[in-house]
């Protein structure tokens, strides 16, 4: 039996993760903006629900899978016994675009969920 390259099992594994943390990343997005009140410019919330629950293990799993996925691109990419190393170094970018897009969610999240009342005199 032939023994398979941990290589490129690792640049096929970086990509596979990058399209599930994408993924998880779409849906986040879509429960975050279809709850933004734009006219006042925050998101309505009262206390800890069961969307942001799903906002914050949907975000913390993208990161976790496309963390994951890029350290195996990274690890696999450049080998010299990786045939499929192009695919690697997508993998790598692909995840670091997942990560740098999943952590704007959640300070966008996290930022617009604090409801500030402005100071009225008179």
């Amino acid at each position: 039996m032939a023994k398979k390259n941990t290589y490129e099992l690792q640049a096929k594994l970086s990509v596979i993760l990058a399209v599930v943390g994408a993924f998880l990343l779409v849906l986040v997005a879509a429960a975050i903006l279809s709850a933004v009140d734009w006219d006042n410019r925050w998101i309505p919330y009262s206390g800890r629900g069961k969307r942001v629950l799903a906002v914050v293990v949907g975000l913390g799993l993208s990161l976790a899978a496309s963390g994951i996925g890029f350290l195996a691109g990274i690890n696999s990419a450049g080998q010299r016994l990786n045939a499929l190393s192009r695919l690697s170094w997508t993998g790598f970018f692909l995840n670091a675009a997942v990560i740098a897009l999943s952590l704007c969610c959640a300070v966008f999240f996290f930022v617009w969920r604090l409801e500030i009342n402005p100071v009225t005199t008179g």
